[in-house]
């Protein structure tokens, strides 16, 4: 779903969201209906992606619900709120610039980036391997209607992020952690590392610092190499969490002229930028010169 949302922010290059606040009580059917229509083809081949990329060696059930709310030190749970999170933003620039009024927008946005989450937990449930999770299907609705925020503060304070690094435990489980590195990337939760970004202005009330300064905390879990814990430890290996703390940079917030830049800046926004990194992963604390 990472890539999905990425391919949907190619959209904003078509349809100009950066241009002038619109503040119109009237929709733009046409480019309402040409907003639909494009995201509904890309929705259609991420999904398709999605089914060949992590359901292709299940085999298919009975839809039954299973609670895997203790696996992955969850890690998946966290990449659903992140996922939803940026959906909603995407269908909010969109609909807004079709001419729906923010409040509304954002409304419509969040329920629908919601319901474009729903089809994965229908995967999940009729999949042998996994099943429909209610703890999935929370980190969905919070992360669709986190954005929100903008409207209480008058802008999105926390701004989840992603970062990722190839594991050395992906070759021990190909099957399930991933055979290259795109099945990795979506799989493999030992390299994978969510961030909540923050200005350094939010402790500054004369808004002392740059403003596309920022910090992140970061979360993230080593040696999984199999969902449940109990597992795991049967298999010798002793899943940890990891908790960071980082500097980044907002690039929505550094200011260009040209409009294919600023769009430019504003994909790539969604991820963390490498930079040096306090860990505690519970026992020690690790410095990295450099943490991707």
């Amino acid at each position: 779903m990472r890539i999905l949302f990425i391919a949907f922010s190619i959209l904003l290059l078509f349809q100009n969201p950066l241009s002038a606040q619109i503040q119109k009580d009237s929709i733009d059917g046409k480019k309402l209906r040409n907003i639909i229509l494009a995201e509904s083809t890309l929705y259609a081949a991420g999904m398709t992606g999605l089914g060949f990329l992590w359901y292709k060696d299940n085999e298919s059930q009975s839809f039954q619900f299973f609670n895997d709310n203790n696996q992955w030190l969850q890690m998946d749970k966290v990449g659903h709120l992140y996922t939803a999170y940026h959906l909603t933003n995407i269908n909010y620039l969109l609909l807004k610039n079709a001419g729906m009024r923010p409040k509304k927008a954002m409304l419509y946005s969040s329920i629908s980036s919601t319901a474009m989450m729903l089809p994965i937990e229908i995967f999940d449930g009729f999949s042998t391997s996994y099943g429909a999770s209610w703890g999935d299907a929370l980190a969905n609705i919070i992360g669709a209607f986190l954005p929100y925020q903008q409207f209480l503060f008058d802008q999105n304070y926390i701004n989840p992020k992603f970062s990722f690094s190839q594991s050395r435990y992906a070759h021990l489980r190909p099957n399930t952690l991933g055979k290259n590195y795109i099945e990795q990337l979506i799989k493999d939760y030992n390299g994978q590392t969510y961030w909540l970004s923050t200005d350094f202005n939010i402790f500054s009330k004369e808004n002392k610092f740059p403003n596309w300064l920022q910090f992140s905390i970061g979360y993230s879990g080593n040696q999984m190499v199999y969902g449940n814990p109990f597992d795991n430890l049967e298999n010798g290996y002793y899943s940890n969490r990891q908790w960071l703390l980082s500097m980044d940079l907002n690039f929505e917030k550094i200011k260009v002229e040209q409009q294919w830049l600023k769009i430019i800046l504003k994909v790539i926004n969604k991820v963390k930028i490498p930079f040096p990194a306090v860990e505690w992963n519970g026992k020690d604390v690790v410095l990295h010169p450099l943490y991707f």
